[in-house]
């Protein structure tokens, strides 16, 4: 599944591994680097990391609703 997320700099962001860039996001936290924008990279990330969140029970609370079909019973 590919989506898009935007980085602190309003930057689109496209993601193809959604675990993935969890994990990629969660071992940059505490960077202290500073972004051109002056940001630090782990701001960066922590920013990305909540929308990844985010998207990941989106996706858990799909895969729980399904919708049951019955047909209607010959005796109705």
């Amino acid at each position: 599944m590919e989506t898009k997320i935007k980085d602190i700099t309003g930057a689109e962001i496209t993601v193809t591994d959604l675990k993935e860039a969890v994990r990629q996001c969660r071992e940059c936290l505490a960077s202290p680097y500073l972004m051109p924008s002056g940001h630090t990279v782990g701001e960066n990330h922590a920013y990305m990391l909540r929308q990844l969140l985010a998207l990941q029970r989106r996706k858990r609370e799909q895969g729980r609703h399904c919708l049951l079909y019955t047909s209607p019973s010959p005796r109705d």
